[in-house]
Parts: C-alpha cells; structure tokens; sequence
C-alpha cells in the first residue's frame, strides 16, 4: 500500500505578476483573501463589477484605509 501524498499547496501568483495588470500593491493581499490566488483565476472574472463590489465590502469590513474601485478600474485589470 503507498504512502499517501499530502496535496501540493496552491501556486500563488507574486505580486509583480499582479502589479504588471495595474493592481495597486494594496489591493493584492485583500484580492487572495477572497480566493483570487492566481492572475489565471483573476482572468476568470465574468462580471468585474461583481468582483470590484466584493472587494469594496472586504475594505468596509476589515476597515481598511484603501480608496474604493469603481469596476471600470477592476475590469481594466481583467483585460490586461
């Protein structure tokens, strides 16, 4: 009987890879916290709208001190 493996843990993309789609260094962290690990993840967005509500809400919840987005401004990223 094998050993079992333990499951390999999810690639995280760097932050220059976010930075170089226009995503302000700050918006990073919140945008992994909501499960957005990877750009192919972020691509993945259909309605960038949706994803720019959401992470307003994180910033309102966590009180952070971030401007807020517009989803033009997050739909730009997509497109990238």
């Amino acid at each position: 009987m094998k050993p079992e493996t333990p499951p390999k843990a999810p690639a995280l993309s760097t932050p220059e890879e976010y930075t170089a789609l226009g995503v302000p260094e700050a918006w990073i962290d919140p945008l992994q916290k909501l499960g957005y690990t990877t750009i192919e993840k972020l691509k993945e967005v259909e309605k960038p709208g949706k994803l720019a509500n959401d992470l307003n809400g994180y910033k309102k919840k966590n009180k952070l001190d971030l401007p807020g987005l517009s989803p033009e401004v997050v739909g730009e990223w997509i497109k990238s």
